[in-house]
């Protein structure tokens, strides 16, 4: 999967957000949940702080609104360009 990153590109971009219908994963949670590559374009606009927490999230991201513990596993894996 690809995502092209912005200057404005925050973390609830990446993980997902609630919306009408439930949660909506965003890229890196679909990524972690079905242990694929997510490559993430233009990632040189991302601020050290974003970064610093995808890095963070990899090791293991929970989230709230569906009580979900996803972990990188097989298949997962990051690519940053």
């Amino acid at each position: 999967m690809r995502y092209r990153c912005t200057a404005t590109t925050d973390i609830d971009d990446l993980v997902g957000r609630d919306g009408t219908s439930g949660f909506d994963y965003g890229p890196l949670a679909t990524a972690l949940k079905d242990r694929e590559e997510l490559q993430l374009d233009n990632s040189a606009s991302l601020s050290a702080v974003t970064i610093a927490k995808i890095r963070l999230l990899v090791r293991g991201l929970f989230i709230v609104e569906t009580e979900e513990t996803l972990r990188a596993g097989p298949g997962f894996r990051l690519v940053l360009h």
